[in-house]
């Protein structure tokens, strides 16, 4: 937590730390001794093995575990893939690694605190056997030359991958009816705490793959929301970084301004080794300051979520934080006034330039995808990706007028963005009030979308459950997923 905020005091070099849903578990381990309940599973091999609860099993205790040799690699590759196929009906993972006991089986032989396995999202390209194609079919089979600098060194690091992970297709820049998690390739990915829930965000396979105990870490993207809001549907801590820590390279893209790579994980621990030994070991606060800027929330002061948001100040200050109230952004007004319209330039005009230059990129490209106007027509022609039922609203934005990087729209809506995610937001508030950082309690509100257009880091971690009594809504997206629900996470 400390190692966090003391990195967080350079605000103008955008190392502003954002935080979103705070409780008790950021100040306490959540690896309990439940996580050492050992499951044994048949192995053709030898018989049997024992390796610890997936549900529980945290980086830090399968590391432990290897170094000790309670289990090996090959033996937490053989328990995750049962699992992933145990828990097939979610569709959280879109393809396993063929060679995933080979990669593990070398990586015991290297070295016994080695052999870490993961899940990638499949906009993330790893040069092995596994596809990279946004989950449309448009680019199945094609292949980058390389795979990402991110995978690469957490190969180094002794990570393994398991497989892809389901997502929205393009990162759910498809349409304007096709709901979250949703692929013609892996199909409808759902959310983990209510019968035929959403999954939320374009990383929901990630994030739904963590809270399953399909592996130990899984790795996601986000543009805006993609890591943060499936986390929190799906009570995984999702941590997305500040933008330029990790390199984009090797990631299928929607803004190269705006994306970015991080970990969903069960722990903000994990979450931390993920980012390469960033937690620190304070488990207190004192003399750090924390703003709350109550005029970006639209949730309901009465309603459950906020109930909690304020009992989460209470833990905050207990635990020796400074909370600062009403810690507000200056200009909150003027960006909610903005239409979607108009907001929709900059990521329009970005994934129009972005993408070309990934596809550019390819080493083989089976069905010649080279433009957004490519995507669009390929996925009106192919019976596959289910068009026009589920539509293509976002990308045909990317044909509307104006829409380009060079164009005064787009220029003139960058400028207003970084004045209302700076001066008029968050480092307004930041200086203003002598601030370590932000806390609001969900993924409603302008906080998370200004952090987002600033490059700005934010941690998610879950907050509570919806009461028993609560209404169920659905989401306005086919298959009309359930969005609220008791015992579902707060959205």
């Amino acid at each position: 937590m400390a190692h966090f905020t003391e990195h967080s005091k350079d605000m103008r070099n955008g190392s502003l730390f954002f935080l979103k849903k705070l409780t008790m578990s950021i100040f306490s381990s959540s690896a309990g001794e439940e996580a050492w309940q050992s499951v044994t599973y048949l192995d053709d091999e030898s018989g049997s093995s024992e390796v610890p609860s997936l549900l529980r099993l945290t980086i830090e205790e399968a590391a432990e575990g290897l170094q000790s040799g309670h289990f090996t690699s090959v033996d937490l590759a053989k328990a995750y893939l049962a699992r992933i196929n145990e828990v097939s009906d979610f569709n959280a993972v879109l393809q396993v690694n063929p060679d995933v006991l080979s990669a593990a089986r070398q990586l015991d032989e290297e070295r016994s605190s080695h052999g870490i396995p993961i899940l990638v999202k499949d906009n993330i390209a790893t040069k092995d056997k596994l596809d990279v194609s946004a989950n449309s079919y448009a680019l199945l089979g094609a292949k980058p030359a390389t795979e990402a600098s991110v995978i690469s060194k957490l190969r180094d690091a002794g990570v393994f991958i398991l497989g892809k992970t389901n997502m929205s297709e393009w990162a759910n820049f498809r349409g304007l009816n096709v709901s979250f998690g949703w692929s013609p390739r892996g199909g409808q990915t759902m959310g983990t705490y209510y019968p035929g829930s959403t999954p939320e965000g374009s990383s929901a396979g990630s994030a739904v793959a963590t809270a399953l105990g399909l592996s130990t870490a899984a790795i996601g993207t986000e543009t805006f929301g993609s890591i943060l809001e499936p986390a929190e549907l799906n009570s995984v801590v999702g941590l997305k970084p500040t933008r330029g820590l990790i390199g984009n390279d090797g990631a299928i893209p929607i803004s190269g301004r705006q994306d970015v790579l991080g970990p969903l994980t069960r722990t903000v621990k994990d979450a931390a080794y993920m980012l390469n030994g960033m937690a620190g070991r304070r488990t207190d606060l004192s003399g750090i300051t924390i703003g709350v800027p109550r005029n970006t929330f639209t949730a309901d002061p009465t309603s459950p979520i906020m109930v909690s948001f304020k009992s989460a100040l209470k833990t905050l200050s207990s635990a020796g934080a400074k909370v600062v109230d009403n810690a507000n952004f200056s200009e909150a007004d003027g960006f909610k006034k903005l239409n979607q319209q108009d907001k929709g330039i900059v990521r329009s005009s970005e994934l129009r330039r972005d993408i070309v230059q990934y596809l550019q990129t390819l080493e083989t490209n089976p069905n010649n995808i080279s433009s957004a106007e490519d995507i669009i027509e390929f996925t009106k022609a192919s019976p596959a990706e289910e068009y026009p039922e589920r539509d293509i609203g976002k990308f045909l934005w990317t044909q509307a007028e104006g829409i380009d990087v060079n164009s005064d729209k787009y220029k003139t809506m960058v400028e207003q963005e970084r004045f209302y995610g700076g001066e008029g937001g968050i480092l307004g508030a930041i200086d203003k009030y002598k601030l370590d950082f932000l806390i609001v309690p969900s993924s409603l509100g302008i906080g998370n979308d200004l952090a987002a257009k600033m490059g700005f880091p934010v941690l998610g971690v879950p907050l509570g459950f919806y009461p028993e009594d609560i209404p169920i809504e659905l989401d306005h997206c086919k298959p009309n997923l359930v969005r609220v629900a008791p015992g579902m996470l707060f959205v």
